[in-house]
């Protein structure tokens, strides 16, 4: 197109000028190659404004709103909330992942970790996530990528000694390190990957014969949260990666406390034979239970022994059958649930509950029997008995934790390297979980609030830049004593 000598020093790159009844105007235009054409496409963006030989270029109204608000002071917006809790529950652990790692990767995996704490993220939605979170501003202050993610979720899951060391450092820290009550199980997560290699199809709990990993844990009992974590096998059974999970870690107190399900003969000698120490509950049609003291007319004369768990009168007797150490447990209050929840469903369901199987079952109500093999066994009270094993609901609220909380019950990794990654980031995700609880726990709330409650509150806390500046956003004085009371001060 021909254009007038006074035209074209308004011509520039990217740019177009269109001749329109008689009156020049500025167009911005972008080149996008149309692979079914097979070349080269112009794609107009925006009138920018009018060419005039008297007055020269003249924005358009569009034009000249969008030059003043660049001229306006930058104001930037990112959620505060939820780095400032996941940093403040996780110090330690942080400083401890720095000292292992170089900050680049000790970041990005602080990153994702948080984002599915926070949002139960998959990997391509995170860098989203950190780009409106101030922890951009702290960790990873570059854009980071999807692929950058994997990359580092890869080389945290080909350092395993690594991540062990961080463990065991964490352990230590908080002073419960070698000769303490840890607790061991496991769970399996079902995969749809065909490349890990280490998926299989195998039975669980849900009674399903899906291809699934297994992770085994182990649990503080003090610390009230999991220390250590290993990627297993979906076919492989528990016992046979216990005694391996305790060489890793190098802990000498682990005990494996299992369900109700779990006792046999096969798995006691396997249990003896790596030398763990185990607490294992029998079902109560069980032919190693003596119920015989339970039958006197004055059983409690009889049995003497009790004790108080958590306001009840739990009543026991020791004993030992086929060279097993055993211990049953009456909880009165208990058995006088069951025995009416049996009776009214004898009305309910009379063609599976009856008359004569109460009080065929009258003497099992409401009791608990315990099988275990541990370290200084004789100076193991029963009540320490008892309230070891009721521990392992704790570890069953973490498993259903980490499905549940962070959706993680189904992974779609292809690479085993970066699954182990994934793994460690969800890893760290769950102390800071049960962390929070510990906290609610303290400051007696968690009648009112969750965990999960506590954290999209915290998204609603944000921060503002104004010239270069950061300012915290307005918080309810509701909101501010709340986040007090568990450690945080936002005044």
């Amino acid at each position: 197109m021909y254009l007038p000598e006074w035209v074209l020093p308004f011509k520039e790159p990217r740019t177009e000028i269109r001749c329109i009844n008689g009156i020049y105007y500025k167009y911005e235009v972008r080149y996008v190659y149309n692979k079914k054409k097979k070349r080269t496409d112009k794609i107009t963006v925006r009138l920018m404004g009018k060419i005039t030989e008297k007055d020269g270029f003249t924005p358009s109204d569009k034009d000249l709103i969008r030059q003043k608000a660049s001229q306006l002071p930058k104001v930037d917006i990112k959620n505060f909330g939820v780095y400032n809790l996941y940093s403040n529950l996780l110090s330690e652990e942080i400083d401890g992942l720095k000292s292992l790692f170089n900050d680049d990767v000790a970041e990005k995996l602080l990153s994702f970790s948080m984002m599915r704490w926070a949002y139960q993220s998959p990997i391509k939605r995170a860098s989203n996530y950190h780009a409106h979170d101030f922890c951009s501003e702290v960790w990873s202050k570059k854009s980071i990528s999807d692929k950058e993610i994997s990359k580092t979720l890869k080389f945290v899951g080909q350092n395993r000694e690594a991540l062990v060391d961080w463990m065991k450092q964490m352990l230590n820290l908080s002073g419960q390190g070698n000769n303490k009550f840890v607790m061991m199980d496991s769970t399996h997560v079902s995969t749809v990957s065909e490349q890990l290699g280490i998926n299989a199809k195998g039975y669980n709990s849900a009674h399903d014969f899906d291809e699934q990993i297994r992770l085994m844990y182990l649990f503080s009992a003090q610390m009230k949260r999991p220390v250590y974590y290993r990627l297993i096998n979906g076919n492989i059974n528990d016992i046979s990666s216990m005694s391996l999970c305790v060489k890793e870690m190098n802990v000498s107190d682990v005990i494996f406390i299992a369900d109700k399900g779990f006792y046999s003969e096969k798995n006691i000698k396997e249990l003896d034979d790596n030398k763990l120490q185990y607490i294992i509950p029998l079902r109560r049609n069980n032919q190693l239970i003596d119920f015989s003291p339970l039958m006197q007319a004055n059983y409690k004369k009889e049995i003497k022994n009790y004790f108080i768990y958590q306001g009840r009168i739990i009543w026991y007797y020791q004993y030992e059958r086929e060279g097993k150490k055993l211990v049953t447990f009456l909880d009165e209050k208990l058995k006088a649930e069951e025995e009416a929840d049996y009776l009214m469903r004898t009305k309910s369901y009379p063609e599976k509950y009856t008359e004569e199987k109460f009080y065929e079952k009258i003497k099992s109500f409401g009791t608990l029997t315990l099988v275990s093999k541990l370290k200084d066994q004789e100076k193991q009270t029963p009540q320490e008995l008892y309230e070891a094993y009721k521990q392992r609901n704790e570890v069953e609220v973490m498993f259903d934790s980490y499905k549940n909380f962070l959706q993680a019950d189904k992974m779609y990794m292809q690479d085993r390297h970066v699954l182990e990654g994934w793994l460690m980031a969800n890893f760290i995700a769950m102390i800071a979980y049960y962390k929070l609880y510990s906290r609610l726990k303290q400051a007696k709330l968690l009648s009112k609030y969750s965990p999960k409650d506590i954290i999209e509150l915290s998204k609603s806390i944000y921060k503002i830049k104004i010239r270069e500046e950061w300012n915290l956003s307005e918080i309810t004085a509701r909101t501010k004593h709340l986040f007090k009371k568990i450690g945080l001060d936002y005044l």
